[in-house]
């Protein structure tokens, strides 16, 4: 924390005039952008996954019975181009943990589905994410946590706002008032899951 105090010092003396509590959350999220994955890859090597690989077991997961979906749906959800997201079905079809079947709507197409196997490692690797993150977060009090929690979905809201053009302002004001609204709402108690797959 000692380089943000620095930061800080130097922020205010070279902008006056600029508050430097506003972009001091920003730099945070960007030390975590750096710490989180290496937390998440330590978490799932033992299960030979890397955090991509499960964010395509826990989308098929969720995706309820038969536990299938479209590559473009898989592709739109994990933010990476189809060719990217060929290479990684590939390899977890090559372990026996999704598999490939034809669209009975449409025989040119492929669905992507969670094998029973791909399903019985999801389990394992989010039981055990959900320790190391139970772990980690138990040095919060309870309060610390739903506070963390509230500011990080007030942001992500901020940054989830649809590109508006000039209108981009309204945007993220109408989906920050969303997300306060529904963040009040919402219970303490989230899908952990979901956590690892925001990374």
């Amino acid at each position: 924390m000692k380089s943000f105090r620095e930061i800080g010092k130097y922020w205010r003396s070279e902008y006056p005039n600029r508050k430097f509590e506003r972009v001091r959350p920003l730099l945070l999220l960007s030390r975590l952008s750096f710490l989180m994955p290496a937390f998440q890859k330590d978490v799932l090597a033992p299960h030979g996954l890397s955090p991509s690989d499960y964010s395509i077991l826990g989308a098929l997961r969720r995706a309820g019975r038969p536990r299938q979906l479209q590559p473009e749906d898989l592709y739109n959800a994990l933010g990476c181009t189809p060719g990217g997201l060929t290479k990684m079905i590939n390899r977890l079809e090559g372990r026996g943990l999704v598999q490939r079947t034809n669209d009975l709507e449409d025989g040119r197409r492929a669905r992507i589905r969670l094998t029973p196997k791909g399903a019985a490692l999801e389990r394992k690797a989010f039981a055990d994410y959900s320790e190391s993150a139970e772990q980690v977060m138990s040095n919060l009090s309870d309060d610390e946590i739903q506070k963390v929690d509230f500011a990080l979905g007030l942001l992500t809201a901020i940054f989830d706002a649809p590109d508006a053009g000039g209108a981009a302002a309204q945007a993220r004001s109408a989906s920050l008032a969303e997300a306060r609204a529904a963040l009040r709402d919402t219970p303490s108690t989230n899908e952990g899951d979901d956590r690892m797959e925001a990374r």
